[in-house]
């Protein structure tokens, strides 16, 4: 029987990052607003699901002599923050990012100008999502973060004309989702996967794909088909 590889727990957050090229990286969450405070707080509610990503340049100069604590000007070149429920959509241009490694906590902010998306109605000018952690166990250095973070403290903020909006949300990783591309199959071996697991076949049509799919592959399953 083919089974949902989609089930997303509703306290967990979804972690990836994906190296866009040598030096961009994409790091990727999903998960739930906690609490929110601030000039706009009541278009948001606890249990609301939250997407993010920020992309890094991670070869961007470290613009502060501090060892514990950098400060990377045009290290962020996008930042992407959704809550559906609450109606936003918010993307950045280029921005900074922010570390501080030990200092008392490990603290990592990612902020910029943003590009397009609103908060109730007002544009949302500035952006931002950090990261804190009050036992300095999440950064190893001062360095741009390119893998998940796992901080006692997480939250997104939102600037618009009535002020600032403060969105907590609880971020902790859970495994990606699988796919017939994240299992690297390629050519026929992908066309054959994505007919079985994801273009919602049934009956006579799926039982046609799978007898494709064991024809050529057997004893190995689609990622969809099997039990682990």
């Amino acid at each position: 029987m083919i089974r949902s590889v989609l089930f997303l727990a509703i306290a967990a957050f979804a972690f990836c990052a994906i190296d866009a090229s040598a030096a961009e990286v994409k790091v990727a969450y999903k998960g739930i607003v906690t609490q929110a405070n601030g000039a706009q707080a009541s278009s948001f509610a606890p249990g609301q699901t939250v997407t993010l990503y920020y992309l890094v340049e991670s070869t961007t100069s470290d613009n502060n002599p501090d060892p514990s604590k950098g400060v990377f000007f045009n290290g962020l070149r996008q930042l992407s923050i959704s809550i559906p429920a609450a109606g936003i959509d918010v993307t950045t241009g280029i921005g900074t990012v922010q570390t501080f490694n030990n200092v008392g906590s490990d603290q990592a902010f990612f902020y910029g100008t943003a590009t397009t998306g609103g908060l109730a109605g007002l544009p949302v000018a500035h952006t931002e999502v950090d990261f804190v952690d009050d036992q300095s166990m999440m950064l190893g250095s001062d360095a741009i973060p390119t893998t998940h973070l796992t901080a006692a403290e997480s939250f997104v903020s939102f600037g618009t004309s009535a002020g600032y909006t403060y969105v907590h949300f609880l971020a902790e990783p859970e495994e990606p989702v699988t796919s017939c591309a994240s299992e690297s199959y390629t050519a026929t071996k992908l066309y054959y996967c994505t007919k079985v697991c994801e273009s919602g076949y049934s009956g006579a049509l799926l039982e046609m794909w799978l007898r494709r799919w064991n024809d050529r592959y057997r004893p190995e399953l689609p990622y969809c088909a099997r039990n682990d």
